[in-house]
């Protein structure tokens, strides 16, 4: 084995060692926020066999995009059939794609680093790559990724991202040197498709490749034909991408409606980031512990430039980064690779798509540029006495950083003690005191004696009556009191039936009366007056998804005795999404199978209408549920 491998090889064991070190206490912890809906309830990530069946089903399990994330949704799979739903197996999975991204960061600096736009730059060592990417590893602003599971639909993306990154690293290397790298170059791109059957953020693969070739790789290869296919290539590229953002993305997505759910426009979305993204930076040079909130849902909107004026500031500086990284990228090519990674890694969720304006796990890939470019601005200062002192900043901040990071992850491993710290640390915060309160609930066992109780109660109270408050801490008062025995107070209910009246319709007002819906199912006793009414006033002023239709229909015919509403409901459920054959059979027998034959006949006649009942797939359906 030569040296040079022998020191990858340590510092590879040595990175993963101290990153797993330091997130080692927050295994411990528990689900939190969208890990509820992505994990806990979701059925289809609920494998009881490893079958294909089973396989099939949990690759479905997140209907939030156009194709799902299939891979993350198996491995959650895989977690929950080790498991159930323990969460200590889920994070052991996640720490354990963090620590193989870090070793392939590694690996990726170590091509990049070997690579100076400027010949007459010397090499950087190795234990820089290794600074770098440990740094990134065990940053404080990671702890939210790597602990909160349902990020690893970020992390496994990445996890093909940077793979990809490397397989084009080594095949453009080979074109600078004479070498066949067109295969290299193609298994990249199938590396980054597979990120994107994680998550769909893979798909800017091409511009961290692009912002390559701007800054270290220069287009360079040797042979000409080769150099002006790659700039043909990336200029026809980018044209065509900005054609279609033009053209079908903006007409799309630039709409009064696009907002829907959220209480700011698109307008105010885009003038907030201007304000969000140095936020972003500020919380990467200094990770203090009261700046890494967690929930980011009392966010100040900007309404205008000066509204307030930190967002024309802002704006002004984030003009001045890009400004400096291009004309940089000649004589500091790193740093000006960091910056253009940085905004790279924003391109999707800083843009007009109908996302919420702010979260901590959005800089996972970022935070490598930021990192990359302060290593290169620090490498440039001229020291006199030699790098020493550089080397013990660069060991302080290592310790700095790793300490803060445990500290946090010991925090994290605790999930009445982080709820509790997110709650004292952004009391304006609605979703904090919502997790906070739904933990003292939890300890109290539903028992009015329990000293946990009064807290739960006074806890949810406060948070119900924050800015921009959810129905869900009246949901939770509600609950609480009728598992308990006690008689929910009417204003509970009023508060939520206002909230759902006039508040936009996101996944929280849903959660709130679906939550609702699900105990009653279960048995327990609420006011079905209110709850229908939440219910029709949910489902009047949003498109609800197809099983949320039926689940209604069955509570209006069990509970309401409303024939005429469950069979209009059942109907509808079929024209939700693209025709299903399985499941418009599948509801058809099971009304059958339960007496109600009037709603079957409404919902063969509208599957008959739609096409759906000379499928196979749809009697298979009838046949598989023994109806009769």
């Amino acid at each position: 084995m030569t040296l040079s491998r022998r020191s990858t090889l340590l510092y590879s064991l040595a990175l993963s060692v101290l990153a797993a070190l330091v997130y080692w206490p927050g295994l411990s912890g528990g689900f939190i926020f969208d890990d509820y809906p992505n994990i806990v309830s979701n059925t289809r990530i609920h494998a009881q066999t490893l079958s294909w069946e089973a396989i099939v089903t949990a690759s479905q399990g997140y209907q939030g995009g156009g194709y799902g994330r299939p891979l993350a949704t198996i491995s959650f799979a895989l977690d929950y059939l080790i498991s159930d739903t323990s969460a200590y197996p889920f994070k052991l999975t996640s720490l354990i794609v963090h620590l193989i991204n870090a070793l392939l960061v590694f690996w990726l600096l170590r091509r990049v680093l070997a690579l100076p736009r400027d010949s007459a730059e010397r090499p950087w060592p190795l234990v820089a790559a290794f600074a770098i990417a440990l740094l990134w590893a065990i940053h404080p602003m990671q702890v939210s990724t790597v602990l909160y599971v349902v990020q690893r639909m970020e992390t496994l993306s990445l996890t093909f991202v940077l793979l990809a990154l490397i397989a084009y690293m080594r095949g453009r290397t080979a074109q600078r040197n004479g070498d066949l790298g067109w295969p290299w170059l193609a298994t990249s791109a199938v590396l980054a498709c597979l990120g994107m059957a994680s998550k769909e953020s893979a798909v800017l693969f091409p511009v961290y490749a692009l912002c390559l070739e701007l800054t270290v790789l220069d287009f360079d290869a040797k042979a000409e034909r080769t150099r002006r296919f790659l700039k043909i290539a990336y200029a026809a590229g980018l044209l065509a991408a900005i054609v279609l953002f033009v053209a079908w993305v903006l007409p799309q997505y630039a709409t009064p409606g696009n907002m829907g759910g959220r209480d700011f426009t698109l307008a105010e979305r885009l003038l907030s980031q201007l304000r969000i993204l140095p936020a972003y930076i500020g919380q990467m040079l200094l990770p203090l512990p009261s700046s890494l909130t967690f929930y980011y849902d009392n966010y100040p909107i900007s309404t205008g430039l000066l509204s307030p004026a930190t967002t024309l500031a802002g704006g002004l500086f984030l003009l001045g980064l890009l400004a400096f990284a291009w004309l940089a990228r000649r004589r500091m090519p790193l740093a000006s690779l960091g910056i253009l990674w940085f905004f790279a890694a924003h391109l999707l969720t800083s843009n007009v798509f109908n996302l919420e304006l702010r979260f901590e796990h959005r800089n996972y890939f970022a935070l490598l540029g930021v990192l990359m470019a302060l290593a290169d601005l620090a490498r440039r200062i001229p020291m006199h006495d030699g790098p020493g002192l550089k080397y013990v900043a660069l060991g302080a901040l290592l310790v700095a950083f790793g300490g803060m990071t445990a500290v946090r992850s010991a925090t994290w491993g605790n999930q009445i003690l982080l709820a509790n710290e997110l709650a004292e640390r952004n009391p304006a915060s609605a979703r904090a005191s919502n997790d906070y309160a739904e933990q003292l609930m939890n300890l109290s066992g539903m028992d009015t004696t329990s000293r946990f109780y009064p807290m739960a109660v006074r806890e949810f109270e406060r948070g119900s009556r924050l800015p921009g408050a959810s129905p869900l801490p009246e949901q939770g008062l509600i609950l609480m009191a009728a598992s308990s025995g006690q008689v929910p107070e009417a204003a509970w209910w009023d508060r939520l039936n206002e909230k759902i009246r006039t508040r936009p319709i996101g996944p929280q007002e849903q959660g709130a009366v679906h939550g609702l819906l699900n105990h009653r199912f279960k048995g327990m006793e609420l006011d079905d007056k209110q709850l229908s009414l939440a219910l029709s006033t949910l489902f009047r002023r949003s498109l609800m998804p197809r099983q949320g239709y039926v689940d209604y229909g069955v509570y209006a015919q069990t509970y309401l005795h409303d024939d005429a509403l469950a069979t209009r409901l059942f109907v509808r459920s079929l024209d939700r999404g693209s025709p299903d054959p399985s499941l418009a059979g599948g509801l058809a027998a099971d009304l059958i199978r339960s007496g109600y034959g009037a709603q079957a006949k409404a919902v063969m006649q509208r599957a008959s209408e739609l096409g759906l009942t000379q499928d196979p797939r749809f009697k298979a359906a009838l046949n598989r549920t023994d109806a009769p």
